[in-house]
């Protein structure tokens, strides 16, 4: 082919090597371009990404004690999301009643998903309520898709209105890692008319 002559079934393109750019010629679409000699001389066309495009992967391997790591140890460390309590009342009128929660945090990037166990105490850590599980796993950027909704069952006991009580969020271990006080206030949470 002629210097400068560019036929209408190649299209042009830019290589990048070592800081030179080199011209190149490749088919058009899905052309296919007949070679001389016998049999099916043919050379495929068009261009595939595939061809075209090598990926490059840069990594840097950081040691727990380097200054950077260090410095920036947040954005590299993976922690699970996090989720609070939503609902602003913290008096409790009935013995079957629900809570609204909140994830924190999408998981993704450095946010990894978190199963969490809720349950309700008195103030000497005794259980009065069944254990609820939010598994904490949306991806959703969008504040609203990350909420939960948990029922609660108090169990049959004589509560005091003037006594705290606590909810209690803790991880899948049973580690606590929340805690919220509560007030009950039932008027007839044990049967005192022995019916």
């Amino acid at each position: 082919m002629q210097k400068g002559v560019q036929p209408q079934y190649l299209l042009p393109v830019k290589f990048l090597g070592g800081g030179t750019l080199y011209d190149a010629f490749a088919p058009r679409e899905s052309i296919r371009i007949k070679m001389k000699g016998g049999g099916l001389n043919f050379v495929h066309g068009g261009i595939s990404l595939q061809e075209m495009v090598v990926p490059v992967i840069e990594y840097h391997f950081l040691r727990n004690q380097s200054k950077e790591y260090k410095k920036n140890k947040s954005k590299y460390d993976t922690k699970p999301v996090e989720i609070s309590l939503l609902s602003a009342n913290r008096k409790i009128s009935n013995m079957i009643f629900s809570l609204n929660f909140y994830q924190k945090d999408a998981v993704g990037g450095n946010r990894e998903a978190a199963t969490y166990q809720l349950y309700f105490t008195d103030s000497s850590g005794k259980p009065i309520s069944d254990v609820q599980k939010i598994i904490a796993d949306k991806t959703s950027d969008n504040g609203q898709e990350r909420t939960f909704r948990c029922s609660f069952n108090l169990k049959s006991l004589k509560y005091s209105n003037t006594e705290t009580y606590y909810l209690v969020i803790a991880d899948e271990n049973g580690l606590q890692v929340q805690r919220e006080e509560f007030q009950i206030d039932i008027a007839f949470a044990v049967d005192d008319f022995n019916f």
